[in-house]
């Protein structure tokens, strides 16, 4: 057996396209981040476009976020490549952690971060996420404003 898997956060437990739009734009955003240079300008750029001289801050939570998550990670968290169709359960618990903390569900996304994180990382990690959603909320409503409903992914 190899390690990924034994690591059940490596399982598919979604397809992006059946996903919210947020919890969408949250693993899209994570996996970018990892990616590398040139998925971390387009998501630079995507929040300059949305929100002018505030996107580097949206920029430094996203940072902070993954961050916290890779290094304070109860065990080595799993991710897709970035266009790749399935969600692993740790995109999943991350993006549900979001998406309950821009929700104002404090306590829901409490309990999705202490699935991958340390208490104090957890709590650190809610508070990230409440800015971070906010900023995803903005980049899909932005891109529903721009692309017809059946365009967005």
């Amino acid at each position: 057996m190899t390690a990924q898997i034994r690591n059940r956060g490596a399982a598919p437990v979604a397809h992006l396209c059946t996903l919210a739009p947020v919890e969408r734009a949250a693993i899209r955003c994570l996996r970018g981040w990892r990616a590398g240079p040139a998925p971390r300008a387009r998501i630079r750029r995507n929040l300059a476009r949305v929100f002018g001289p505030a996107a580097e801050m949206q920029e430094e939570i996203l940072d902070l976020l993954m961050e916290t998550a890779l290094m304070q990670a109860r065990r080595p968290l799993t991710f897709n490549a970035l266009d790749h169709p399935e969600v692993t359960g740790d995109e999943n618990t991350l993006a549900e952690m979001i998406a309950a903390a821009v929700g104002g569900e404090r306590d829901d996304a409490l309990v999705f971060a202490l699935g991958l994180l340390g208490p104090h990382a957890a709590f650190q990690a809610v508070r990230l996420a409440e800015d971070l959603g906010l900023a995803l909320l903005g980049l899909v409503r932005a891109r529903q404003r721009v692309a017809p409903a059946g365009m967005l992914h």
